[in-house]
């Protein structure tokens, strides 16, 4: 069961309102043609080369969505993305740490002025997601794999994981999102345009069966 929310405004997101997870395919391509060009004083999402080295099965795939599969595409989208770079996200959330008092708009300029990703300064607006990507950086850094190897099957594993939930009972509309269906793709979008609330859940039952997921 999803158990209770968190508000965040949505214009300090620094993403659109109307983003939606199918444009991760194309934030995919970018970030790949990115990683390419990238200096090397720059840290850079894992190179194809080294991506291509990691295989990841669907059930694998699985595992490392499911603790975010569940959150609103917007946020979905900035999280994989973010993966990519795992050093920034330490040090991002080091940073929030170090800067308590910086809230909203104010945090939102302050982290603009950094040297991270758009993804990972955006994710300075959700203090508890940086912290949790910090902690589990294993799996940050995997998700980050994921994403610049397998772009599609990432996708393909955050719509199974929403089907399963949505078979469950798991997965409705509430006041706080919108979850609507269009052929075999489930979009999560806030209720309120200009708010996003991150569900928190146990990975280990929200699905219907039992699932081992990455992190445990």
């Amino acid at each position: 069961m999803i158990h209770r929310t968190r508000e965040i405004a949505l214009p300090a997101l620094l993403v659109s309102g109307s983003l939606v997870l199918a444009s991760l395919q194309v934030g995919c391509a970018s970030q790949a043609a990115q990683a390419d060009t990238q200096s090397a004083a720059e840290i850079a999402p894992p190179s194809s080369t080294e991506a291509a080295q990691t295989a990841w099965s669907p059930d694998e795939l699985n595992q490392l969505v499911a603790p975010i599969a569940l959150y609103p595409d917007a946020l979905v989208a900035q999280i994989v993305a973010a993966a990519s770079y795992p050093t920034e996200v330490v040090e991002a959330n080091r940073w929030i740490q170090q800067n308590p008092d910086l809230k909203g708009e104010e945090l939102a300029k302050a982290a603009d002025s950094q040297s991270w990703d758009p993804s990972v300064k955006a994710l300075t607006q959700f203090p508890s997601v940086l912290a949790t990507m910090d902690k589990n950086l294993s799996w940050t850094s995997a998700l980050g794999d994921a994403y610049v190897s397998q772009p599609q099957k990432v996708l393909d594993a955050v719509q199974v994981m929403r089907q399963r939930a949505q078979q469950a009972g798991n997965l409705k509309s509430t006041p706080q999102e919108a979850v609507t269906t269009e052929g075999q793709t489930i979009a999560i979008q806030p209720a309120d345009p200009d708010v996003v609330y991150v569900p928190e859940y146990d990975p280990w039952d929200v699905y219907g069966e039992p699932l081992e997921y990455y992190p445990d």
